[in-house]
């Protein structure tokens, strides 16, 4: 994994930097454990950059990215780069439909670090493609 850093002091006393939580959370991400939800903001928003999706509160992004991992057999941390409380982050998944099927897409994920939580989200990537891939 390539990581940029732009930040220069950021994270305060007792609250992990921005690229350190983003790091935590992927981690977790990709051990599919529970864990991954916990860096989330009570009122985390998510979306994507067509607005196909949009979630907001903790709850509500969490039940999202559960029916979203289904699909997902692995992912891997390409790219890192992180400005203020800013990270912006290039994952390579490698989706499998009901069929077995695979299928590798790069999503550019832009996430806003607040007190240590993920507070927002706008993803870009190909939705069609992977919806279609998705139901076939």
């Amino acid at each position: 994994m390539l990581f940029i850093d732009f930040n220069f002091g950021i994270g305060g006393e007792g609250i992990m930097a921005p690229k350190d939580v983003v790091h935590e959370y992927y981690s977790h991400l990709a051990q599919k454990n529970d864990k991954w939800a916990n860096y989330f903001a009570e009122d985390i928003t998510f979306s994507d950059a067509g607005m196909n999706m949009n979630e907001a509160g903790k709850e509500a992004v969490t039940i999202s990215f559960n029916q979203f991992l289904k699909s997902v057999e692995s992912l891997i941390v390409k790219l890192m780069i992180t400005e203020e409380n800013r990270v912006c982050v290039i994952v390579g998944y490698e989706y499998i439909n009901s069929h077995g099927e695979k299928m590798s897409q790069d999503v550019s994920e832009v996430w806003t670090v607040r007190d240590g939580k993920l507070s927002t989200l706008v993803i870009y990537f190909d939705f069609t493609e992977f919806r279609n891939f998705i139901r076939r």
